[in-house]
């Protein structure tokens, strides 16, 4: 009793038990969920607190600046997805076309929004191998784009850990200057036997191919291009609410930069969630009252949500494309 009749000494499982998730996942996703809902519930008592002090703000919206600012987010997404394709295409052919792999890219970016992020991952690892991308070969992709991403945006938010000192988030941000640092292990000197132990611990076949030391540093420079546009794109949605008082480009931009990084390293919290919006909101309040910063903060987490699913549309459709 208790045994598979036809698999001596194996044990049965209920059908719904074999398809429930392990429990340490779902505590780490409602912990996660919980821990990002607590942080949003402290920036609205902020805001609620000093809405007389938002309400009375000169607030300057401006559609010239908001749709400035649109088209250039929509340009950071879609020179991002080419920045993977092309990480991909050195590292597998033949792939597949590559609307294809640009709405496989597109679609793994709503995993973010689940607690851990691990959703982005495995969703991307499905998603590719049904087009014919093996497993091992997309991670190694997503792990080059994860370490390229962060260590370009960790060294655009160090200029404004330079401009201010600590003093926006705490001498903890220091630990930045490390980030840039972690881009040696994508020399194939190191990235190679490190992959192929870790596959060989898995059980799985090596990787073939790896980025050359050129091919990482051209990539490293495409990176820093889309880290700037992400940063521009971000103080001009700023700009065109808050007005000129809110900072430049470069402060704001590179302390959206400092936000994404602290939250991309919080990766428990989905997409950020509240550990980013804080983080950009005590730069901001460097120069705008902090009540203002908050609002300003939170619009713009709205307006890249609604940017980025307006991006995973277009690029489903045109992934559907024959």
């Amino acid at each position: 009793m208790g045994q598979d009749p036809a698999t001596p000494g194996a044990v049965s499982t209920l059908p719904g038990e074999a398809a429930r998730p392990p429990r340490r996942w779902d505590r780490r996703r409602v912990l996660g969920l919980a821990a990002g809902l607590l942080v949003l519930a402290a920036l609205g008592w902020t805001l609620v607190r000093g809405w007389s002090t938002v309400s009375t703000y000169d607030w300057e919206l401006s559609p010239g600046w908001l749709v400035a600012g649109v088209v250039i987010l929509l340009g950071f997404y879609v020179v991002t997805a080419l920045a993977y394709e092309e990480i991909l295409s050195n590292l597998h052919q033949p792939l597949p076309p590559e609307r294809v792999t640009v709405s496989v890219w597109a679609k793994s970016l709503l995993g973010r929004y689940v607690p851990g992020n691990v959703m982005l991952v495995v969703g991307r690892v499905v998603m590719a191998e049904a087009t014919g991308v093996p497993k091992r070969v997309t991670l190694a992709a997503t792990a080059y784009e994860q370490v390229l991403a962060i260590g370009a945006a960790a060294s655009g938010a160090l200029l404004i850990v330079l401009e201010h000192g600590s003093a926006p988030v705490g001498a903890a941000v220091w630990l930045l200057a490390l980030i840039p640092v972690s881009l040696v292990v994508l020399h194939p000197r190191v990235f190679r036997p490190a992959s192929t132990w870790i596959l060989a611990r898995v059980g799985r076949a090596p990787l073939v191919t790896f980025l050359s030391g050129r091919q990482v540093v051209l990539l490293l420079g495409w990176y820093v291009v889309t880290t700037v546009m992400l940063g521009a794109g971000v103080w001009t949605l700023v700009r065109a609410a808050a007005g000129p008082e809110a900072g430049g480009p470069i402060e704001v931009g590179a302390g959206f930069l400092l936000a994404f990084v602290v939250a991309m390293i919080a990766f428990i919290f989905p997409s950020g969630l509240g550990v980013r919006d804080g983080a950009f909101a005590l730069v901001l309040a460097q120069n705008i009252p902090g009540s203002v910063a908050v609002a300003v903060a939170v619009g713009v987490r709205f307006a890249l949500v609604l940017i980025e699913l307006v991006f995973v549309a277009g690029a489903v459709l045109w992934g559907r494309r024959r």
